[in-house]
């Protein structure tokens, strides 16, 4: 289906499960709590899961509600700790946090391969149910869906334009672009995205990973003033959406109907929307403080793909050694994300 008829009929199966769905209104009230760590500024606890977790209450008559945390009940790569003890209900978890049993799904994290937060979280959404399900990795939790930031964009307190530029620049990383970096000539600073502000203020990172969002989103502007933007994304992350399983099986049908409704394309959608708005946000937010934004040149992206070339190589092996045939996956991949693109 093409993306731009699917989201008309998504549009219309959000009306159709309001208007048609009784027996959720005959449901007993059920309270989820969802754990974050973001700061409470921040698009997902502020605009994104707001939204989302009002069209699941208007889709059940209000009688599934879910509530945020006031505050982090553990740091991000504890989330799918705390989900799978049931100290929260349901979280957001950062594949790369906990190295090893996703390494599958992470396959929309490679270079230049996700043009949007929408295009790529519902490609993701699509590929992998459709290629592995979601219990293949996510065995210990219930995934109500997955979803990805925005394109990965450099920004640094010196302007970057070629591979020289980048050569032992101090950068921050997420847990998964740590050999990227160094393929790339820069010196990896890994640290979960809540302490980049403060590497950047001392001085321990010049640089950093990050979509747009984080601009405004974690006050990085204020920091950094030179921006380079990488056609598909120099890497984009895999969020998973998890909840404890025991609090899923205790759910009345109706309610279980409703998540999943709301999971899946629709909520990959939602999530994927949310961060597109927040990056549009954290561009401009750079270009109203004057930051000079630039475009990795076609001369640049030939060199720059050479380096990290073996990040899809890596991949394929993986999923070839986990019983998967990696490079039809990877294809599939690719053409998956060029149709919702389209």
């Amino acid at each position: 289906m093409e993306r731009r008829t699917f989201l008309k009929a998504a549009s219309a199966a959000g009306i159709s499960v309001v208007g048609f769905n009784p027996l959720a209104a005959l449901a007993a009230n059920t309270s989820l709590r969802i754990a974050t760590w973001v700061p409470p500024t921040h698009h997902q606890t502020a605009v994104t899961l707001p939204r989302w977790i009002d069209a699941i209450s208007k889709a059940s008559d209000g009688s599934l509600k879910l509530t945020i945390d006031p505050a982090p009940i553990a740091p991000p790569p504890e989330q799918y700790n705390i989900i799978r003890a049931g100290a929260a209900d349901i979280a957001y978890h950062v594949a790369a946090y906990t190295p090893g049993p996703f390494e599958v799904a992470r396959g929309i994290e490679m270079p230049f391969m996700s043009p949007s937060a929408e295009v790529g979280s519902m490609a993701t959404v699509d590929w992998y149910e459709r290629n592995i399900g979601f219990d293949a990795e996510f065995k210990d939790v219930k995934v109500l869906t997955i979803f990805v930031h925005g394109p990965g964009v450099l920004h640094s307190k010196e302007p970057i334009h070629t591979l020289e530029d980048f050569q032992n620049v101090k950068v921050r990383v997420g847990g998964g672009g740590v050999r990227m970096a160094e393929a790339l000539g820069a010196a990896p600073v890994a640290m979960p995205a809540s302490q980049a502000y403060e590497s950047l203020q001392k001085g321990v990172a010049d640089a950093a990973m990050f979509p747009w969002e984080a601009i405004k989103g974690f006050r990085l502007y204020e920091l950094v003033d030179n921006h380079l933007e990488i056609p598909g994304g120099l890497y984009t992350t895999f969020f998973a959406v998890i909840m404890n399983r025991g609090k899923w099986d205790a759910l009345p049908d109706e309610h279980k109907q409703v998540l999943t409704e709301f999971g899946g394309l629709k909520g990959a959608q939602i999530f994927g929307k949310g961060w597109d708005d927040a990056d549009v946000a954290g561009k401009k937010t750079a270009t109203d403080n004057g930051h000079t934004i630039s475009v990795l040149s076609e001369e640049e992206q030939p060199k720059w793909a050479e380096k990290v070339a073996f990040v899809e190589d890596d991949w394929v092996k993986l999923a070839n050694e986990r019983g998967y045939d990696g490079a039809a996956l990877l294809e599939d991949l690719k053409a998956t994300v060029k149709k919702y693109n389209s």
